[in-house]
């Protein structure tokens, strides 16, 4: 029989090759993929096109027939089954050598797809897989949309998701493939279909995981509708047998009968033995739950027969677990107790097997994680490699810049200092005028001390303004600075490609580079904090220091009640003002962060926290080591933002700043118990500049909160000689 299906196809093949220049090889009916006769017919086919093939002159056109040779041998043997399906591989092989030596990128990515189905399915190489789709992915973007196979690396990438549990990312793989694959027009409509229905049936997976049992089951009907619409009766099959053990799930038993019959009379129309016997044994879990314990004992029977002969231990021991539940409600038990002893010994050689195929799991999502990692650290290496040669200009010319604020600031200080001593000086002259004057018009010494006040408090609260205006403008200017980095950052990530081969050989000359500017940076930095500190400590302390003076010179007792009290509150808030002062100048650059390091500068903190709020701050800095001069500086600045944001909105009662060491990462955390808030909404200015400390730093952070249950920040960063100084 096998020889007479071959003879015939090589027959109506041979009669269309005198009818075309050189006809196309037919396409598979995967329904007929357990015919051994019909898929050796197609095997004898793709040789003769292959030997007739090489026969062929050199050409661009010749070399696309040979080349579909190639994945027509790879394709039919993917669908066989055994150790055959290995050749599927061999052949995908050849095809991506040649594909590459022809630069023909479409035949190129047909084959990393043909050998990345290999690698997942049948191999089980995850991280391989995952490579060869990031490889197909760069080349599908050298393809038109119409003839590029990016759906399929998108199916691909769902699936590996899917094993990394990461079911957002999943969804929106499938999603893009059923995209990509309408516009798709290299693939025949109906392949297109059945493709599409696939993609939906993984989706009603997701669904189902999630709890959305209504979308899931309305997924699930969809995909089988579109299987019976294009009359593939296989995927008709499969379908019906997921939808159904849907509706077990759910306990509706009557529903999942009814596609568990029709897709038995696929089975048994393909004489497909384990299809049937998968089915039998659901049909009897089926009867089971409806109190057919006849129906169930003969379907389980059946599929037990089946599974024992050909070794099908899934399809076993579901039909053992039913024919035991079918035997008791029969009233046998000897039958049941049988059949669940068969089972028992099923059930803990599948756990053995399900625990090592957990541990297997565990292992692939680790690689797969590992060559995602390498993957993103080497785009990023080639960024920053990039950028590192653009920012040395912007940094000159920010330098430069800010040079010129500081000395702008200095003259505006100046004149500032020098308007305050004029003030000084007319406000002493007044007073004078005004004592003179007092023995004779006490009422209009009153009325002119009263101007004097109020001179002093506008003049006081001008300067507190022009301070505040001063110190806006100079963050809004590096704020703008940071944007215009980060745009000339986006703009240069498509050129990164093209200059990569450049960049690596200068890559050991730009680091040291990198660490001279992070250096130097640290530094300016440093100094400004000094300078700042130094300012608001001298200058505008002195000056609050001289108003309070000022203020004490006057005599209250000749104030009216209303003017006594505007008197007090004036000494009060000048009091707030200078201890507000001297807190910024302090927390600018404390002493303790330079000399002692992190730890004692957070104990200082924290003990000046204690002492003046409602909020029980704790600290544990037992694990903390010595870090380098910029890792600290980032990190305090951090605990005082966070300490801040604490403070004006978490409502919180107690909060704790703790350091854990984990082989070769530092984690600090910073947690509270207050109101919490939504991850999703942390987009403020506070978190954008702690993504950057972070990044400066080379870790990263994550928010863990919900409402009522306070909130956790978690920031990572690695431990090594070039972050440590001790």
């Amino acid at each position: 029989m096998r020889s007479v299906w071959i003879g015939m196809a090589i027959l109506s093949w041979c009669i269309t090759c005198l009818a075309q220049p050189f006809p196309k090889l037919p396409e598979l009916n995967f329904d007929r993929r357990s015919d051994a006769a019909y898929m050796d017919s197609l095997l004898t086919l793709g040789r003769l096109h292959r030997q007739m093939a090489a026969r062929l002159p050199k050409g661009r056109i010749n070399d696309t027939v040979r080349l579909e040779g190639l994945r027509y041998m790879a394709l039919v043997f993917k669908q066989m089954r055994g150790a055959q399906r290995d050749s599927s591989y061999i052949y995908a092989r050849q095809l991506e050598e040649q594909a590459l030596l022809l630069h023909n990128n479409l035949y190129a990515v047909r084959a990393m797809m043909l050998q990345e189905y290999h690698l997942r399915i049948v191999k089980g190489d995850y991280p391989l897989a995952l490579q060869i789709n990031q490889r197909a992915s760069e080349l599908c973007s050298k393809l038109p949309r119409e003839s590029s196979p990016r759906w399929q690396v998108q199916m691909n990438m769902g699936d590996i998701y899917m094993l990394l549990k990461e079911y957002d990312k999943a969804l929106s793989s499938y999603q893009l493939s059923q995209t990509l694959l309408g516009y798709n027009t290299s693939v025949p409509l109906r392949n297109r279909k059945l493709l599409t229905s696939q993609a939906i049936t993984q989706i009603g997976e997701i669904y189902e995981i999630r709890g959305q049992y209504e979308q899931a089951r309305q997924q699930y009907e969809l995909s089988r509708q579109i299987a019976l619409d294009t009359h593939s009766q296989i995927n008709a099959a499969y379908a019906g047998e997921r939808l159904g053990d849907f509706y077990i799930s759910r306990q509706q038993p009557e529903q999942a009968i009814h596609v568990f019959e029709e897709a038995l009379a696929v089975w048994t129309q393909l004489k497909d033995i384990p299809g049937q016997a998968a089915v039998w044994a659901r049909l009897s879990e089926c009867y089971t739950l409806i109190k057919q314990p006849k129906l169930a004992i003969e379907f389980g029977e059946k599929a037990v027969v089946v599974a024992r002969n050909a070794g099908y231990t899934r399809i076993r021991q579901m039909a053992t677990q039913s024919l035991y539940r079918a035997y008791r409600q029969a009233n046998q038990p000897v039958q049941a107790l049988n059949m669940y002893e068969e089972f028992s010994l099923l059930r803990d050689s599948l756990t053995n097997l399900k625990r090592i195929e957990e541990l297997s799991t565990v292992q692939k999502k680790y690689d797969v994680n590992q060559v995602r990692i390498a993957a993103e650290k080497e785009r990023f290496i080639q960024q920053q490699q990039l950028l590192n040669v653009r920012r040395q200009a912007e940094l000159d010319r920010v330098r430069a810049e800010s040079e010129r604020e500081q000395l702008e600031s200095e003259t505006r200080m100046n004149h500032l200092k020098q308007w305050v001593e004029t003030e000084r000086l007319r406000a002493e002259s007044q007073k004078s005028r005004l004592e003179q004057r007092a023995h004779i018009d006490k009422l209009s010494h009153d009325i002119e001390q009263a101007n004097l006040m109020r001179v002093i408090l506008v003049g006081g609260l001008t300067m507190l303004l022009g301070f505040v205006i001063l110190y806006y403008r100079k963050n809004r200017l590096i704020n703008r600075q940071k944007q215009e980095i980060e745009a000339l950052n986006h703009d240069l990530e498509d050129k990164v490609l093209a200059r990569t081969v450049e960049l690596k050989l200068a890559n050991d000359q730009l680091r040291a580079k990198n660490r001279e500017i992070e250096e130097a940076l640290l530094r300016g930095q440093t100094l400004e904090r000094k300078r700042m500190a130094a300012d608001l400590h001298d200058s505008l302390g002195g000056l609050l220091a001289a108003i309070k003076t000022s203020l004490s010179a006057l005599n209250p007792a000749k104030m009216s009640d209303r003017e006594q009290q505007i008197y007090l509150n004036l000494l009060n808030m000048s009091k707030e003002a200078f201890a507000e002062i001297r807190y910024l100048s302090h927390n600018l650059q404390p002493d303790e962060l330079e000399k002692q390091g992190l730890s004692q500068a957070l104990t200082r903190l924290v003990t000046k926290l204690n002492l003046t709020q409602k909020i029980t701050f704790r600290l544990e800095a037992t694990e903390l080591p010595r870090l380098d001069k910029t890792a600290e500086f980032n990190l305090y600045s951090i605990c005082i933002e966070l300490c801040s944001n604490i403070l004006r909105h978490s409502e919180a009662s107690e909060a704790d700043i703790l350091f854990r060491r984990f082989n070769n990462e530092l984690n600090m955390i910073v947690k509270d118990n207050g109101c919490g808030m939504n991850p999703a909404d942390a987009t403020g200015m506070g978190l954008h500049n702690i993504q950057a400390r972070m990044d400066l730093i080379k870790g990263r952070y994550e928010i863990h909160s919900g409402p009522k249950e306070g909130t956790t920040f978690i920031f990572i960063l690695p431990v090594s000689t070039n972050l440590t100084t001790a």
